[in-house]
């Protein structure tokens, strides 16, 4: 009795070689399916769930959660590398030396006070949005001017 035919080849697949491989694509076909369908699975769960409980807060919360399951399997899907490249030349290279980290800095601590700031200038005025502002644009120039530079 043959299996049926669902897109998916299994190990008793008479096109598989000996040692039971026939493909070795990375699968960002398969990963991009999954997303897609964990997409379409929140869709409808916010179309029902706010035609249920007429909750806007909640519908919002999951349509964007479908909305980036969607994204990601765009990504996924639009990304995969060219028919026939294996697992190893899909992947990307590493170096053998350590890993690369930035040093120290102030700069992310300058740019996540200048963010509260400009929110809490939006609730409370111009007089503290537009110093907020200006100390955000000075977090980000010099957050960008420092990671110009590797140590």
């Amino acid at each position: 009795m043959t299996p049926p035919d669902i897109g998916i080849s299994t190990p008793d697949d008479a096109s598989r070689d000996d040692d039971g491989s026939a493909d070795d694509s990375p699968g960002f076909d398969i990963q991009a399916r999954i997303f897609a369908a964990i997409g379409s699975f929140m869709t409808l769960v916010s179309v029902g769930y706010g035609l249920i409980s007429r909750e806007w807060a909640g519908t919002t919360m999951l349509a964007l959660a479908s909305g980036l399951a969607f994204t990601v399997g765009a990504y996924v899907g639009w990304n995969k590398p060219p028919g026939g490249t294996s697992v190893d030349e899909a992947q990307h290279p590493q170096e053998a030396d350590e890993p690369w980290f930035p040093t120290a800095s102030g700069w992310p601590f300058a740019l996540a006070l200048g963010m509260v700031l400009v929110a809490n200038g939006l609730l409370l005025g111009l007089w503290l949005l537009l110093p907020a502002a200006a100390f955000l644009a000075y977090a980000v120039a010099g957050f960008v001017r420092q990671s110009r530079f590797r140590a």
